[in-house]
């Protein structure tokens, strides 16, 4: 117990290592990425017709529950976008549905970065947007530090193509 009398938090942290870690080491939550226009989601809500994943991506579960729905805010809409959760009844983890259109973690559009990022590289500057400035720098140095940590040191033909090649380019290191 500490001093106000509660109970610590007895609930394991994960083991940290470097390099990259699998998302399910962190939380349960898992985003699975679908394709899906926005303003079909967006004009339709609820009603959109999200496509089922056939299993589970963390243990191949061949069931998954419906879990209702989450609210997003997404940059480009004025309201939120309802996201599809399922849930797994063997590992218990907790599937997002999100659009193809944007990255894990991020609300806004991968091609949105892209020109912003594409702006800083060619001109040196950034451009004049209501991106916050802090999201910009955020972005740039997680792009310069997976490229040097899956592209390798030697990597060449800069930060754009590098943007292209990895998987996942703006987001944190694991």
């Amino acid at each position: 117990m500490n001093r106000s009398g509660r109970e610590f938090c007895r609930t394991p942290r994960p083991l940290i290592t470097r390099g990259f870690a699998p998302s399910s080491m962190f939380s349960d939550d898992i985003f699975c990425f679908r394709s899906a226009q926005g303003y079909f989601s967006f004009e339709l809500e609820k009603n959109y017709q999200w496509e089922r994943p056939s299993v589970c991506p963390r243990c191949g579960h061949y069931r998954l529950w419906g879990h209702g729905y989450v609210h997003r805010y997404f940059r480009g809409f004025h309201t939120c976008l309802f996201l599809k959760c399922y849930r797994c009844p063997a590992c218990n983890c907790v599937l997002t549905l999100r659009p193809d259109s944007h990255f894990s973690r991020i609300r806004t559009s991968r091609m949105m970065i892209r020109d912003q990022i594409e702006h800083r590289h060619t001109v040196w500057y950034w451009p004049r947007s209501d991106i916050l400035r802090s999201n910009l720098l955020y972005w740039w140095n997680n792009l310069a530090r997976r490229t040097l940590a899956f592209l390798d040191n030697r990597w060449s033909m800069g930060l754009l193509a590098a943007f292209d090649q990895l998987p996942d380019p703006v987001s944190r290191l694991r």
